[in-house]
């Protein structure tokens, strides 16, 4: 057959849509005709419109490298590429996704897209002054919401707080309904404790999730707003979920292991590593009974190159790193280990991998320790099967607000490794504080610090003239925040210090200079309310209706202290005052945190462990 003739068969294939029949018989033309480049552009045509864009790419390449001025060569070029990008992205090989859009905006420099998409794949390998320099290109050429609200996300990567706001101001004026911008700005805000216009942000945001306007909600970020209960978080969840389009729940192919065998069990953390869940959870992987258990751990996160990273992968459990892996490979890998019960204890947190129990790779999913709340539903089905939690953290009337099952352990939801620092006898002026200074503590992060908990720090602080109130180190900017907060409020500054972040060890011997532990609210101290129970350090907590605002009351029950929550702020700040100004009580509360940690649960993982693993046989046998 001519050249002509194929070319001509080729056509009227491409006009019946037969693309895969047309690219055959313009490539059996084009080796005829090797120089004939025109046909390398109908052929790269074809592969984009077949969806085949790294061969595509090749296509348009050959034809750029003969017709070096023609643009719209170049423009398909960079379509394909940046189609390249995008699918390698998704499939998360970052790096790979980077050298995509790098051609692409080699061959398209005026491009946007191409270059907020090579920002993004940046920002993904946390090299984000490259993030910043692509997002800040982006936006010379197209001032758009998207590319604004990436370049203020860089910036608050980048500490720069005052960069962040600004652009997540722009990217609202551009799109005043941008949920996503509206969550990241008070979320912002909250960090450096920054706290004008959060109730008109919060009432923004409730407008955005009741219209159903786009953008994302990050749970994670919903815990710490106040203002929203646990019918909000589950929506949120639900909606989160929704917005990643994952593919349908199917019915798992896995069949549950006969009564009796042993049991596979995979816990999948990001946090694997110099991370509070550390502090909770190593000494469950110890304890399991491997005569009956088989353990895997699959690890999202980074490799931080920290002594606690070294210790997960050296335990008696088969480590896996799934960092890197697709959702697709990621499926593949969890159905051949065979697993019986996947349990997540990252949930919506950063570098996690929940998404994946969408796909059901397992017989049973758990949501467990790491995200304190429901993951909510997918497909009018909860993502993840069970929850476990305890009596106090989700007591009978507010079940309705979890997708999953409740599973309610018969002790604090909450375990504890065994092996804690020894108190040391340090007194008050090892810290530079004198000793006859009552001290009110709370070593939460600062986004967890709320207005409303903080005037009542402060109306302590009035009540107490001999009282200073001890934070833990964050940014400099919410240091500087808070302290001028107090000083207008009539509390002078220096009686708001903030402990610097140091070792475990020096961190726990801390506690022994604390007189009473102020916890937060609505998002309570969790590892760091055992933090202060192990050291004997009473703590006054306040109990919402959320799950984040309910675990240092399950704690403080625990060890039966139950007098140390409040339900009310009014409540709350009453129970601080009359403790701290009562000193033989206060003297009392401490004997009694002392005795009653050392006869409960909380740091007796090995008990714990027994619990755990009588739930899951039960699971498995129903």
């Amino acid at each position: 057959m001519s050249n002509h003739d194929l070319i001509e068969k080729a056509k009227a294939k491409e006009r019946e849509k037969d693309y895969e029949a047309a690219i055959e018989l313009y490539r059996e033309a084009f080796e005829k005709d090797p120089k004939n480049f025109f046909l390398q552009i109908e052929l790269g045509n074809l592969y984009a419109l077949s969806n085949k864009f790294e061969e595509a790419a090749g296509c348009f390449r050959r034809a750029n490298r003969r017709f070096p001025d023609n643009d719209a060569i170049k423009e398909g070029l960079g379509f394909c590429l940046c189609q390249t990008g995008n699918d390698f992205h998704n499939k998360r090989n970052y790096s790979i996704a980077q050298a995509a859009f790098e051609e692409a905006t080699f061959f398209c420099p005026k491009n946007p897209l191409y270059l907020f998409n090579l920002g993004n794949a940046y920002y993904a390998q946390n090299n984000f002054k490259k993030a910043l320099h692509y997002f800040k290109k982006s936006l010379d050429l197209n001032a758009d919401s998207d590319t604004y609200h990436n370049l203020a996300n860089t910036y608050k990567k980048l500490n720069d707080f005052e960069n962040a706001q600004v652009n997540y101001n722009e990217a609202l004026k551009k799109r005043n309904y941008q949920t996503h911008s509206i969550v990241e700005l008070i979320q912002l805000k909250q960090s450096i404790c920054d706290w004008e216009d959060i109730p008109k942000l919060v009432e923004n945001l409730k407008n955005s999730m009741n219209n159903n306007r786009p953008g994302k909600i990050s749970p994670f970020a919903a815990l710490s707003m106040p203002g929203l209960g646990s019918k909000d978080h589950l929506n949120i969840a639900s909606s989160w979920v929704k917005s990643h389009n994952i593919k349908k729940i199917k019915s798992t192919n896995v069949a549950i292991k006969e009564v009796g065998g042993k049991i596979t069990i995979a816990y999948m953390s990001a946090d694997f590593r110099l991370h509070p869940l550390y502090f909770l959870i190593k000494d469950i992987f110890t304890f399991h009974d491997r005569k009956k258990f088989e353990v895997i751990l699959l690890y999202s996160g980074i490799d931080d190159g920290s002594s606690e990273l070294k210790e997960f992968k050296a335990m008696d459990v088969k480590f896996i790193d799934i960092s890197a892996l697709s959702d697709k490979l990621l499926e593949e890998q969890i159905t051949k280990e065979n697993i019986d019960i996947l349990i997540d204890l990252s949930g919506f947190t950063s570098q996690s991998r929940s998404m994946i129990a969408a796909y059901k790779p397992a017989p049973i999913t758990i949501n467990w320790l790491g995200f304190p709340g429901s993951m909510g539903f997918y497909d009018g089905k909860p993502l993840y099967d069970f929850l476990l939690s305890d009596n106090y953290i989700i007591p009978k009337n507010l079940e309705a607000y979890y997708a999953e099952k409740i599973i309610k352990l018969p002790n604090c939801y909450q375990p504890n490794i065994s092996s804690r620092p020894s108190l040391k006898a340090l007194t008050k002026k090892d810290y530079g504080i004198e000793e006859n200074t009552f001290v009110f503590a709370s070593f939460g992060q600062s986004i967890k610090i709320t207005e409303n908990i903080f005037n009542i720090w402060l109306d302590l602080l009035k009540r107490k003239n001999n009282a200073i109130l001890w934070l833990l180190e964050s940014n400099v900017v919410a240091q500087k925040n808070l302290q001028n907060y107090a000083q207008n409020y009539g509390v002078e500054a220096d009686r708001i210090l903030f402990a610097p972040k140091i070792d475990f060890d020096g961190h726990i011997a801390r506690h022994i200079i604390i007189d009473l532990f102020l916890d937060t609210f609505p998002y309570n101290a969790h590892t760091s309310a055992s933090d202060a129970i192990w050291a004997g350090c009473p703590v006054v907590t306040l109990s919402g209706e959320t799950f984040a605002s309910r675990v240092a009351g399950s704690i403080l029950t625990e060890i039966g202290c139950e007098e140390l929550i409040a339900l009310n702020e009014k409540d709350y700040f009453t129970k601080a005052l009359d403790i701290s100004s009562n000193l033989d009580e206060l003297k009392r509360l401490k004997n009694k945190v002392i005795s009653s940690k050392n006869n409960s649960t909380l740091f007796k993982p090995k008990k714990f462990v027994g619990n755990l693993e009588s739930i899951y046989r039960t699971l498995l046998s129903a």
